[in-house]
């Protein structure tokens, strides 16, 4: 099924005050630029319209010229974000970033597409079947159903989607875009100071 960029909003998933990083994550500088700056750049080429996700200093991310949703419901983690975007997406179609893991790349996403069909969610799965929810694809229908799950307060993302139409795609060194760091973390300053050595 071919989606095409007017089709498709990018949320990204800047957040709350990371605890470990001790400031901002997305406002933090990997190699010289914003890790928001990175997860801007993946979306751009698939995305006509981009919303950041973030509860603190909307003003600094306004900076980069893209709406700021706040969480609707805060302290539920990134289903609080992934809600608050989804109900201001305007499209059906949204591609779901995470700011801390900057080697994901465009290519990702462009493979998740492909593989959309009628399912809701398609989530890449990589290392044995380990799941990233906040690197996906999320159709705006399953709003009622996250909203479900809000309500009963069942806010981990692998329980919800056993309420949905998903799929997992899984992810591996046959693919021409793979690396071992695609979907690496940087939660803390170590990881920064780690992955900042890498060179793709």
């Amino acid at each position: 099924m071919a989606i095409n960029k007017e089709e498709i909003t990018g949320i990204i998933l800047a957040g709350g005050g990371s605890s470990r990083l001790g400031k901002d994550k997305g406002l933090c500088a990997f190699k010289g630029k914003s890790l928001v700056s990175y997860a801007i750049e993946i979306l751009k080429p698939l995305c006509e319209n981009i919303i950041i996700s973030a509860n603190h200093f909307p003003e600094k991310y306004a900076a980069f010229g893209l709406p700021v949703v706040p969480d609707e419901i805060q302290g539920i983690g990134p289903m609080g974000g992934i809600h608050a975007c989804l109900k201001q997406s305007k499209t059906q179609h949204n591609l779901i970033l995470s700011c801390d893991t900057p080697f994901v790349n465009t290519d990702v996403y462009r493979f998740l597409l492909k593989e959309v069909e009628n399912f809701q969610v398609v989530c890449p799965a990589h290392e044995t079947f380990l799941l990233e929810p906040l690197s996906a694809y999320y159709n705006t229908n399953v709003l009622s159903d996250l909203e479900e799950a809000i309500r009963k307060k069942e806010y981990k993302m692998m329980r919800f989607f056993k309420r949905i139409r998903f799929k997992s795609v899984n992810i591996d060194m046959h693919l021409p875009f793979f690396n071992d760091y695609l979907f690496l973390n940087l939660n803390t300053p170590e990881d920064m100071e780690k992955a900042g050595e890498v060179n793709l």
